[in-house]
C-alpha cells in the first residue's frame, strides 16, 4: 500500500511502534512484491483488491514460496467475492475484508467470513443510522456512525482552526452497512454512489459481485446515469479475463437477470479493456460516466466498443 494511504501510514507506524522488520518497495510491482515475499520470509501483507488480483495472476504464471504469509488484508474497495475464493489456493491464507477510515482507524477489524465483512473491536462506539441520525433497527441498512478516542476531532483548516468536527463525537463515515445477529457488520455501498432509479435505492457494490461472479468477466463497475424521468438508470462496465473477448455481453447479462432483482439489472453493459480506477485502487466512476456517451464505432448489440 502507498504510504499517502491511511493503511499503508499505519501499518509503517505500527511496524515502527511494535519494533516489526518491515519490507518498503519503491512503488507496486506484483512480481517484485511476491520475490520480497519470498526472499524475506513477509508474514503480513496489506494491499487493495486491483493488487491482490495482479498478484494472484503473477503467482499463477510463476509460482513462489509464500507459505510465510499469515495475514492478508485488502481494504480500500470491496474485494471481489471470487478473488477471495482463488486466493487461498495461491498463498495459503485467507484474504480478509478490511474496512477502515483514515479518520476512524481502530474501530473495526476484519471479518472472519468472505465478503465485505467487519468485526467491532471491543470497546469501540458504533451506530448505524438513518438520515436523522436515529440508529435503525438490526438488519436494516444504515450509515457507519463511529465515536471514540481514535475518531478524529475534526479537519485541520489552519493554525488554531479546526473545521467540520464530528457532532456529539459521531463521524458519519459516508458508508452503508448493515448488521447480522453476530454483531458483525457488512458493507452495503459509499452513500454517495448508490444510485438512485425511480425512487429506489441501487448500491453499485451489489451488481460488481454478481458481474464479477460470471467466470469471464475480470473486473467490473456500476455507475448511475442522470435520466430526467428516473432520476438514474443502471450502466454496467465489463473487462473481461484473457481469452474470453468473445463472449457477448448479452448472455452475461442474461446471468445477471436472474440473480437481481429486475430494476438493478444495468440497462447498458460496455465492454472495456481496463475497470478505471484512481491511484489508491477506488474506482473512478466520474471517469467512467464520462465515457458512456457513445462515440463512432460503438456496437450497440454487444455494447463494446469496436
Amino acid at each position: 500500500m502507498p504510504i499517502v494511504h491511511g493503511f499503508g501510514l499505519f501499518t509503517f507506524l505500527a511496524c515502527l511502534r511494535f519494533g516489526a522488520p518491515i519490507v518498503l518497495l519503491e512503488r507496486f510491482d506484483p512480481d517484485a512484491v511476491l520475490d520480497a515475499i519470498e526472499r524475506h520470509r513477509c508474514t503480513w501483507l496489506p494491499a487493495v483488491p486491483a493488487m491482490f488480483a495482479a498478484l494472484v495472476e503473477c503467482q499463477r504464471a510463476r509460482g513462489r514460496n509464500v507459505c510465510s504469509l499469515q495475514v492478508c488484508l485488502s481494504s480500500g474497495d470491496v474485494c471481489p467475492p471470487r478473488l477471495q475464493e482463488q486466493f487461498p489456493a495461491l498463498f495459503g491464507t485467507p484474504l480478509r475484508s478490511f474496512w477502515s477510515a483514515t479518520e476512524a482507524a481502530g474501530s473495526l477489524t476484519y471479518g472472519l467470513e468472505s465478503g465485505p465483512v467487519s468485526r467491532i473491536v471491543k470497546g469501540a462506539e458504533v451506530r448505524l443510522i438513518d438520515g436523522s441520525g436515529a440508529p435503525v433497527p438490526r438488519a436494516e441498512v444504515g450509515e457507519l456512525a463511529l465515536r471514540g478516542p481514535n475518531v478524529t476531532i475534526g479537519y485541520w483548516a489552519g493554525p488554531g482552526l479546526i473545521e467540520d468536527a464530528p457532532k456529539d463525537g459521531w463521524f458519519r463515515t459516508g458508508d452503508l452497512m448493515r448488521q447480522d445477529d453476530a454483531d458483525d457488520l457488512w458493507f452495503v455501498s459509499r452513500k454517495k454512489d448508490v444510485i438512485i432509479r425511480g425512487g429506489l435505492n441501487i448500491s453499485p457494490a451489489e451488481i460488481e459481485r454478481v458481474l464479477t461472479a460470471h467466470p469471464a468477466v475480470r473486473d467490473a463497475a456500476v455507475v448511475g446515469v442522470p435520466d430526467p424521468a428516473l432520476g438514474q438508470r443502471v450502466a454496467g462496465f465489463v473487462q473481461m479475463e484473457r481469452g474470453t473477448r468473445g463472449i457477448i455481453l448479452k448472455e452475461i447479462l442474461a446471468g445477471v437477470t436472474a440473480l437481481l432483482a429486475d430494476y438493478k439489472v444495468p440497462e447498458s453493459l460496455e465492454m472495456v479493456d481496463e475497470i478505471l480506477r484512481n491511484t489508491l485502487g477506488k474506482i473512478d466512476r466520474e471517469s467512467l460516466l464520462a465515457m458512456i456517451s457513445k462515440p463512432e464505432g460503438y456496437d450497440a448489440d454487444r455494447g463494446a466498443r469496436i
